[in-house]
């Protein structure tokens, strides 16, 4: 094979189909008429004579991002998290997330016996504690908590599948996954840049009848506990449709959604969410045997979606166990068993993906470096560049306001100061589309105007101003800037930004229906040189046809440009600017934009 590790035995016997209910070393099936046996009694045998491939160690050093080690002093001793190290190391894994840190002491005494004692080999996440659920200030106080978890070295927060399934109001209703009451603790993950790691539902043969037609009849008999079909639980659509509204209402938190989106059996709907939702992710712990069933599909979507999966077991570190998603991940072995991946799950065996060394990298590792919070000991990480979802809209007249109706549609946006102990001023934008142009309403808060250039095309951003650059076409390094002052001045230009180098702008003159419609507006004061204000609007409509030397213009709905907004001001010689996607010393970092996605 590919890797010096990896030790090929051809042409075996895969056998051991089936792991029998009634457990090993208990008597077997009766004889008798084998007409007579019964389902739990059969363990077929496999006759295929196919390759077996042992990957001992994988190709690149894994982060498990989902796992169970336990939670407090008494259940990790120094031997077992001895004992999970050995395994850990044996089967080349780098570091593992463990779920079950929990709150208050038994948190910290989880912090201390693995992420303490052994930094940068574990990751411990919090929960949060249902009790009180229906007080009223149940949601808050649950975020106030998460952030101390955080403060405490919690690097993110896990959910289970009892949210949505289990947890209950006293009156007897369903806590479900998109009620209100949670969306302080979700805001909470997003202002500390910690993920979310989250199970809902289950697979899809928990939801049916255990009856004939039930493919996982042998588990669900060994455990009926996991079966959630009748009117007692809520259909698994509508648990899947409350997190997708969840992640929807709440686009800065990262959500990564367990065994492969909670939704395996159905790759198509899983990437249609990934495409839809761009702080969703998912982890393919304790799925490969859904995956492995499909391996044309499953390694199509691993190529096409590579930045957005992450590995991850559900199993407690076991060097067997890693080494079945190896095989599935690396090889093109067929038809093996995966139970000692996790357990037995379904009558069928699976086959191997054999992805590229450089999907692989990124799987197993890189793309958890990238999202979760903490890896290599890091100080916090720096937020994703930001995205905005843009709503369409009939052309209207602009005020310079922001007083037009359709703007109740956007929702805003708020930049963010670069810096500290400057000008304590608050910066927010809006975003519309129609079939003619974008239009843009930015508001900000101010003391003084401190403006006086009354010229187009002179060098604006000298004093108080409101930027907006707009790249829309990522294979060009060329984009559009508009600057506006709040004296109603502006600065069109165009910017090429080639290999990294600024090359200066180029003037963007204009006339008839290329011209930009523009107004500006002051709040508790007039628009004129060093007015005093409490703060000043600008409002304005970038027509297409101006835009037209870029490509990927106009945009029709699933369009995706990179954009990013600024602001700058001048009050007591203070010089002060703000940002949208956060960039470096310049402004034209444009590598660093964020993300228009238009509706």
């Amino acid at each position: 094979m590919r890797h010096p590790r990896t030790l090929p035995v051809l042409f075996l016997v895969s056998i051991a189909v089936f792991v029998p209910t009634h457990g090993v070393g208990q008597p077997p099936a009766p004889s008798g008429d084998i007409r007579d046996l019964k389902l739990r009694d059969w363990e077929p045998r496999s006759m295929m004579v196919t390759r077996t491939t042992i990957v001992e160690k994988p190709l690149y050093p894994v982060i498990d991002i989902h796992n169970h080690l336990g939670g407090g002093k008494e259940r990790l001793t120094p031997q077992t998290v001895k004992r999970y190290l050995t395994e850990m190391d044996e089967a080349g894994v780098r570091t593992v997330v463990n779920l079950d840190g929990g709150w208050g002491d038994r948190l910290k005494e989880t912090l201390a016996a693995l992420d303490e004692a052994h930094p940068d080999r574990f990751l411990t996440f919090a929960l949060i504690n249902f009790d009180g659920l229906d007080d009223k200030d149940w949601g808050e106080r649950e975020a106030k908590r998460l952030e101390a978890s955080f403060q405490a070295g919690a690097k993110g927060l896990k959910f289970h599948k009892t949210l949505g399934l289990h947890i209950r109001h006293k009156d007897g209703t369903l806590l479900t996954v998109d009620d209100p009451a949670l969306d302080p603790v979700w805001e909470a993950c997003a202002r500390h840049g910690r993920p979310v790691v989250i199970h809902i539902a289950d697979p899809a043969a928990f939801f049916t009848p255990l009856d004939r037609f039930n493919e996982r009849w042998h588990e669900l008999n060994s455990n009926p506990g996991w079966l959630f079909a009748g009117e007692k639980f809520p259909k698994r659509q509508e648990l899947l449709d409350q997190l997708h509204r969840v992640i929807a209402k709440h686009p800065k938190t990262t959500f990564v959604n367990t065994h492969f989106g909670n939704n395996a059996e159905d790759l198509a709907a899983v990437g249609a969410n990934l495409d839809k939702y761009p702080n969703m992710y998912v982890d393919i712990d304790a799925r490969i045997s859904e995956l492995g069933r499909q391996p044309f599909t499953a390694r199509k979507f691993f190529l096409k979606y590579q930045d957005r999966i992450m590995f991850g077991t559900d199993t407690t570190p076991k060097r067997d166990a890693y080494r079945i998603y190896y095989r599935f991940l690396e090889t093109e072995d067929e038809y093996f068993d995966c139970s000692a991946s996790h357990h037995r799950q379904g009558f069928w065996n699976i086959y191997g993906i054999n992805l590229p060394p450089e999907v692989l990298d990124k799987v197993y590792r890189k793309n958890a470096e990238r999202v979760m919070y903490g890896i290599k000991g890091d100080a916090p990480k720096t937020s994703p560049p930001p995205e905005l979802r843009v709503q369409r809209t009939e052309d209207f007249e602009v005020t310079g306001d922001g007083s037009a109706p359709v703007w109740t549609k956007a929702t805003w946006e708020p930049l963010h100061r670069r810096g500290a102990g400057l000008l304590p001023y608050d910066t927010q934008v809006k975003v519309l589309y129609s079939k003619k142009g974008l239009y843009v309403l930015a508001e900000s808060t101010d003391k003084k105007l401190t403006a006086t250039i009354k010229e187009d095309f002179q060098n604006l951003w000298l004093e108080d101003v409101f930027e907006v650059f707009l790249w829309p076409d990522e294979r060009d390094t060329v984009y559009f800037e508009y600057e506006i002052s709040p004296l109603n001045t502006e600065l069109p230009i165009i910017v090429p930004n080639l290999e990294g180098k600024f090359l200066g702008w180029r003037p963007w003159h204009y006339e008839g229906g290329r011209k930009i419609r523009k107004a500006t507006s002051a709040v508790g004061g007039e628009v004129k040189p060093g007015a005093e204000v409490s703060g000043w609007k600008a409002e304005f409509f970038i027509p297409y046809d101006l835009l037209s030397p870029l490509r990927n213009v106009p945009p029709k709905a699933g369009t995706r440009w990179r954009a990013n907004f600024y602001r700058m001001d001048y009050d007591d010689k203070k010089t002060t600017s703000w940002d949208w996607a956060r960039v470096g010393p310049g402004f034209h970092e444009f590598q660093k934009f964020g993300t228009l996605v238009f509706e």
